[in-house]
């Protein structure tokens, strides 16, 4: 989507970290954003920044969990922006510290909550309508290289970012016949708020917990600024990039995935070649 002058762009999580990123970044280039998270106060803060820049930006307070409050967004955006072009699913939470099996099934809730079933709920709030709007539009998902190579103690957010990188993939494909395309973001270590995510926790999925974790804390702190990733995630619009890597260093990790990969396809066509038959369908008369 080159052309990015005068549109309007929609990002969830704006009111911090990546989201807030985004949209000083989409603001830079002359859009229109509508901002959403339920941190009311970053919120504010956000849109002050945003107008700073000249731009119009419209605030929402929604749930991303549930549907209705996705679909309501939907609406005022058409209504008072006109539509929109641009749609960046980015809020996102965690959970750390536990095996897969000793997560309680209030974290995991959360987790795909936000993680997985709010992008599902942007998708189907507004696509349909982006479908109908000429020109070029452009969907960003915000996964992590969590979602490409494996971590440990993060077994929701895990599980949630992988879904997400399939679920872009397949948008990418099937988009393509309404002139919308999408990008997945895959990045490392920013520095955002993620790892103080429960203090926003809703009340149905236990509320806030004061969970803190200085480890993850400090590696969180240590990584990028935000700004440099929404500029980062601007040119990749622009260039209609379907992976965006913010970390060189993570294709490493990247590299080592698809590589146990091919080291499992070489063990399987050797397990053909000694085993002939057990690759084979039964017959119809085999069965009987």
């Amino acid at each position: 989507m080159r052309d990015l002058e005068g549109r309007v762009a929609v990002v969830t999580g704006g009111a911090s970290g990546i989201g807030r990123g985004m949209a000083l970044a989409f603001a830079e280039a002359g859009m229109e954003l509508a901002i959403v998270d339920i941190d009311e106060p970053g919120l504010r803060a956000v849109t002050e920044e945003v107008e700073g820049l000249g731009r119009r930006c419209l605030p929402f307070r929604v749930d991303l969990a549930r549907r209705n409050e996705v679909e309501a967004l939907a609406e005022k955006v058409w209504s008072e922006l006109g539509g929109a072009h641009l749609l960046c699913n980015n809020a996102g939470v965690t959970t750390f510290g536990m095996m897969c099996d000793g997560i309680p099934d209030r974290d995991w809730d959360w987790v795909l909550a936000v993680n997985l079933q709010g992008v599902v709920h942007g998708l189907q709030a507004f696509l349909p309508r982006m479908r109908e709007l000429p020109g070029e539009k452009h969907v960003v998902n915000t996964a992590s290289i969590a979602g490409i190579s494996p971590g440990v103690f993060v077994g929701p957010y895990a599980a949630s970012k992988h879904a997400v990188v399939g679920l872009s993939e397949t948008l990418r494909v099937e988009g393509a016949a309404h002139g919308i395309s999408c990008s997945v973001l895959c990045p490392s270590a920013v520095d955002t708020g993620i790892a103080r995510a429960d203090r926003n926790r809703q009340a149905e999925f236990g509320g806030p917990m004061g969970a803190d974790n200085e480890a993850i804390t400090a590696f969180v702190a240590s990584g990028l600024a935000p700004e440099r990733v929404g500029r980062m995630v601007r040119q990749a619009v622009i260039d209609d990039q379907p992976f965006i890597f913010t970390h060189a260093d993570t294709r490493e990790l990247v590299d080592a995935r698809y590589e146990r990969m091919q080291q499992s396809f070489a063990w399987a066509d050797h397990w053909r070649e000694d085993n002939p038959e057990k690759d084979r369908l039964p017959s119809e008369d085999e069965h009987h």
